[in-house]
């Protein structure tokens, strides 16, 4: 009952943001909300009696494109956002796809209109300065993403699992609460959180360009034929797979390319125990846990993977196209339903 409420209030906010982002046009165009969304399509508008299919989002970014280009529509694209990165627009551009934002900047082009706008004026939703969107934050964000009755453990206990501060902690979710992505569903002080999918979403880039770089041990080379037996000669306890590697495990979809690795051992150990070697050039990049809790990572059917949300996330920033489909299967199969 919630979710379908929440879904309706999220239609009518939607068709609210779209009828303001095409006065902002200043232009005459005639907007009509044609058809609600069935299960997996996206909602129909008519714009001067031409149907498109409205793909809303608050937020785009280059990473985000590769998803919209296999995005199934019945009509052509057209993408409804606050706030659309420059980069981002010119990628939407570049394949053809309809684009509208909350400050009068649009990309149209359907029969009967064409428009093409664009005043510089724009700034991401989030400011700068957000307790959130940081190194820290993504680090209880993927917790929270994982395992979202978390939200009311003891701070202590959150920082724990994050590998943060107890401040950190209390600071972040402060934080999740003003920006709306954390409620106080009853009066015993419990707590929920929403807007799941747009939190993933914003989690990806701060994970990929905070939290790793950090978390990073260096980049490593195989030795012998150890490329070759990749998948049977890594199965050990503190050792796990992420990026393609991981992902080719979880869905036999794909064939890595470049390497991501896990792993609590120690530099020695790397080199003695996983017979690699350092090499500024190489395909294998190592990492250090970032998390607290060892069940995030786990061995089972002789798949040792990281959790599916750090794959997911490490092949959505990727934005090679097959990296993304595959990413699309872990989300359907591993993911959604947590959010």
């Amino acid at each position: 009952m919630l979710r379908e409420q929440a879904k309706k209030m999220n239609m009518l906010l939607d068709f609210a943001y779209f009828m303001e982002f095409i006065d902002r046009l200043e232009l005459d165009i005639e907007a009509i909300y044609e058809k609600a969304p069935d299960s997996n399509e996206l909602p129909v508008y008519k714009l001067n009696g031409k149907e498109v299919s409205v793909y809303f989002k608050n937020e785009i970014r280059p990473h985000n494109v590769p998803i919209l280009l296999n995005q199934p529509a019945k009509h052509p694209l057209l993408v409804a956002s606050k706030y659309i990165t420059p980069k981002a627009k010119k990628q939407l551009k570049k394949n053809k796809i309809n684009y509208l934002d909350s400050y009068g900047n649009a990309y149209i082009e359907i029969p009967q209109l064409k428009i093409f706008t664009e005043h510089g004026n724009s700034k991401p939703v989030m400011p700068n300065t957000t307790k959130v969107f940081t190194q820290a934050g993504a680090q209880l964000i993927f917790q929270l993403l994982n395992r979202p009755e978390e939200i009311n453990e003891t701070v202590r206990r959150l920082a724990h699992l994050s590998k943060i501060s107890v401040g950190s902690v209390s600071k972040i979710m402060n934080g999740l609460f003003d920006e709306g992505f954390l409620v106080e569903w009853n009066n015993d002080k419990k707590y929920q959180l929403i807007r799941k999918e747009e939190l993933l979403d914003r989690w990806i880039p701060i994970l990929n360009e905070k939290v790793l770089p950090n978390y990073k041990i260096g980049t490593y080379s195989f030795t012998g034929n150890l490329e070759d037996h990749w998948k049977t000669q890594f199965l050990q306890p503190n050792v796990w797979w992420s990026g393609e590697p991981g992902a080719a495990l979880l869905t036999d979809y794909l064939y890595p390319e470049k390497y991501a690795l896990f792993t609590t051992l120690t530099l020695k150990e790397i080199m003695t125990d996983l017979k690699l070697v350092p090499d500024p050039n190489g395909k294998i990049t190592l990492y250090q846990p970032f998390w607290g809790n060892t069940s995030v990572a786990s061995i089972m059917e002789n798949k040792n993977t990281v959790d599916p949300l750090i794959i997911y996330a490490q092949l959505i920033h990727s934005g090679d196209t097959r990296n993304i489909e595959t990413a699309q299967i872990i989300y359907n199969e591993h993911i959604a339903q947590k959010l």
